[in-house]
């Protein structure tokens, strides 16, 4: 008798003893009233007398929660939401976090839909797409409040999805297409009046060139003209009117043999007369003598 009250004993005592994982507590209750927390390593309650109330993780705790909500513009918003929170270490957060709610999940998921109900119904689903980041600090911010009530602490809260009807994103999609198609043909239309801006610059710059160089050529003309006639008025005494109508009548001379001699060079018809040339030159004589 007395072996076997000795092995009951142990069977109990080994039955009660717990062993706490870490970053774990055990809430314990005497008789149905709070009385303890166990924490990590090695422990033991009192048999029948103490109970394992719960089991709280000290982790960050992850809640995702996706749901549909009415926008401003009567557009049903799909939008997925995580929110991660944590309770913090010490005994009085624990006991009232364990005591506050019933349902925990229930409440939480609860909270989290009417403020993001709230507040989509405050806006248009073109700007809860573009200030998804500034709505989640909005909701985060009013989810604050009523987790502080439950002993609960919030480390991030985040929209990680928004989907509108397709209807509404086809709608979209053809607006950005039609922007995208307007922006290439400003894109065209610009790379085209540049092109055409450089290409009037370039034929600009090509005719003040082509200016200078005529102007260079006749410059040097007319210095050849001056060197020779010199040369020729004190080899042969006569006056640069003669002087000139020699130089005339050779360089008219040059000119037909560079003709004829050039390659490419096709059928001319052109007056061969000598003193057609001599005529020209003196017309445009007597016109600088007039002026």
């Amino acid at each position: 008798m007395t072996e076997f009250i000795i092995i009951l004993a142990i069977i109990i005592v080994i039955a009660n003893i717990k062993i706490v994982e870490q970053n774990n507590v055990f809430v314990i209750e005497f008789l149905g009233k709070f009385s303890r927390v166990m924490n990590a390593w090695f422990n033991v309650k009192i048999p029948l007398l103490e109970r394992v109330a719960e089991k709280v993780s000290l982790r960050s705790q992850n809640f995702a929660i996706d749901g549909k909500y009415p926008s401003k513009d009567k557009v049903m918003v799909d939008v997925a939401t995580n929110l991660i929170y944590e309770v913090v270490n010490t005994l009085e957060w624990i006991k009232k976090f364990s005591y506050v709610l019933q349902n925990r999940s229930q409440s939480i998921a609860a909270i989290v839909e009417n403020s993001l109900r709230t507040y989509i119904a405050k806006e248009t689903h073109e700007w809860i797409l573009e200030k998804k980041d500034e709505l989640a600090l909005h909701i985060r911010t009013d989810l604050e409040i009523q987790f502080d009530e439950w002993w609960m602490v919030i480390k991030s809260f985040q929209i990680t999805n928004v989907n509108f009807p397709v209807t509404i994103t086809d709608a979209m999609s053809e607006v950005v297409a039609s922007q995208q198609l307007k922006n290439a043909a400003e894109n065209k239309w610009e790379a085209t009046k540049i092109q055409a801006i450089k290409e009037a610059e370039a034929e600009k710059e090509r005719k003040r060139l082509q200016w200078e160089w005529i102007a260079l050529e006749r410059a040097a003309i007319a210095k050849w003209l001056e060197e020779n006639v010199k040369i020729m008025q004190a080899a042969t005494w006569q006056d640069a009117r003669q002087v000139i109508n020699i130089l005339t009548m050779t360089q008219y001379l040059d000119t037909m043999k560079t003709i004829w001699m050039t390659e490419n060079t096709k059928v001319i018809f052109m007056d061969s007369n000598i003193n057609r040339t001599v005529d020209l030159m003196q017309q445009l004589m007597a016109t600088w003598e007039t002026r």
